[in-house]
């Protein structure tokens, strides 16, 4: 089965999710990946607006499970 890369990155973010366990920066999940800190902003909106993640905007914010 072949993924398109959104759909990779979106499983990435929510793997990265599952093993921290707690918020996470979005930093954190581009260096842990390698990958552009400006796409996966797009990819955790969308996981969002699905109701996958919940964001916490600010100092201290990040992502973390619903």
């Amino acid at each position: 089965m072949r993924l398109s890369l959104f759909s990779d990155f979106s499983l990435r973010v929510l793997l990265f999710g599952a093993v921290k366990g707690a918020p996470f920066p979005l930093h954190e999940v581009a260096d842990a990946f390698g990958v552009s800190r400006h796409h996966l902003v797009k990819v955790v909106n969308n996981l969002t607006k699905l109701g996958y993640l919940a964001t916490k905007r600010g100092r201290g914010g990040g992502s973390s499970w619903r």
